[in-house]
């Protein structure tokens, strides 16, 4: 059966299944997350950002009723947390070509371990990048996560700066796509 992706419904059951399988795939090494704090603050962050942040887009991937992969993604600018932490450690020229003045922002991709390398992943960043209104993309990933870079630089994704350090805790790479010119 092959899947299909559409926008979160809206429904607490399907944003539940996509936070399983959320907590699922991250409790898994690189990321080690406890899964039950992983569920809570999938769910928390995916009803702030539908709330209040531009371009809110949560795609999930389905065969039938089963949630089998998901991408959530923002606008980001000046003032995000991300954003603000980014464009401290950045150098100017670096800013220029990638924050400007906002862009997308790849929060998280996640595909169930039964439906990886069967290009539900490459669909998903497809469908989540598709008619945006900004000239430029941004992820970050673990610098220990040679699967998910792999993806993203066969995607296109360009490394902006492969260690950067957001918060205390272990560096990720800093990746970029141009959208549009």
């Amino acid at each position: 059966m092959s899947s299909t992706i559409a926008a979160w419904n809206g429904s607490h059951d399907q944003l539940t299944q996509a936070a399983e399988l959320y907590a699922d795939v991250f409790s898994e090494a690189p990321y080690d997350e406890e899964r039950s704090q992983s569920i809570e603050s999938f769910t928390s962050r995916v009803r702030r950002y539908a709330a209040e942040k531009p371009s809110f887009r949560l795609l999930i991937a389905s065969e039938g009723d089963r949630v089998v992969g998901l991408v959530l993604g923002t606008g980001a600018s000046r003032g995000d947390w991300w954003w603000d932490r980014l464009e401290a450690m950045l150098p100017a020229d670096v800013q220029e070509l990638w924050l400007d003045p906002e862009c997308f922002s790849v929060e998280e991709l996640a595909v169930d371990a039964s439906h990886r390398r069967h290009g539900v992943a490459a669909a998903l960043m497809t469908a989540v990048l598709g008619e945006l209104p900004y000239r430029t993309a941004l992820l970050s990933c673990y610098q220990e996560a040679r699967s998910a870079q792999k993806l993203y630089s066969g995607l296109g994704w360009t490394i902006i700066d492969p260690a950067v350090h957001f918060t205390a805790s272990r560096a990720v790479q800093v990746m970029g796509i141009r959208l549009r010119e």
